[in-house]
């Protein structure tokens, strides 16, 4: 079970050359979230690459057309892994996974918004994507909305795929997701807003070591 720290809102560069450092013991993978990708380019790939090369950098770009293309520019930029929505073509996931195999580098498919949630991850997990994520949006997390049922229909779906989760995951509730026992977890404000970072990510983490 691996643990990924997303940097949304409020992110530079220069934040993160501090911040990264207090959580670096606990994580597997840096997540250069949406708003922040849009704020500082796909450069902001290479910059985090070159500054942890230990770890794996995941740029969430959430592409939704010219999936090669799109891939193909993010792991030149330096992306271990990239991800895509699920609601978009079948033809662009398969060239977000094409540009990958190309690479070897990896594919999260978000399944934010899907309708038809274990339809569409049974044909997902046909295609061969690396993860997928099943991801509470921030509105769905002001709702509170109870999304344990699907996380227990996911674990029985999918066949090859990986699973993440995300949204909403912090140290109080994390017991919750971790006795899933996804692959992934992914971790936003739950930690980057913390007092204590540092002491909040190695709670996460000894949590998620429970569950291994």
């Amino acid at each position: 079970m691996k643990l990924q720290i997303a940097l949304d809102f409020d992110f530079n560069y220069c934040k993160t050359t501090q911040f990264i450092p207090k959580v670096a013991d606990h994580i597997d993978i840096i997540e250069a979230g949406t708003p922040f990708l849009m704020e500082e380019g796909l450069s902001l790939l290479k910059k985090l690459k070159s500054s942890y090369p230990e770890k794996k950098v995941l740029a969430d770009l959430k592409i939704a057309d010219a999936g090669f293309r799109e891939a193909e520019n993010a792991f030149l930029a330096g992306a271990d892994i990239v991800t895509v929505l699920s609601v978009v073509e079948n033809a662009t996931i398969l060239g977000v996974l094409e540009a990958a195999r190309k690479y070897k580098k990896a594919v999260l498919v978000d399944m934010l918004g899907a309708s038809n949630l274990e339809q569409r991850i049974r044909e997902i997990d046909a295609m061969g994507a690396d993860y997928i994520c099943l991801h509470t949006s921030k509105d769905l997390q002001k709702l509170n909305a109870d999304v344990s049922q699907a996380f227990s229909m996911v674990r029985k779906v999918i066949k090859h795929t990986k699973l993440a989760i995300a949204g909403g995951i912090t140290a109080e509730n994390i017991k919750k997701y971790a006795a899933i026992k996804p692959d992934l977890i992914i971790v936003g404000e739950g930690i980057t807003l913390s007092e204590t970072p540092e002491k909040t990510a190695e709670h996460i983490r000894t949590v998620m070591s429970q569950y291994s």
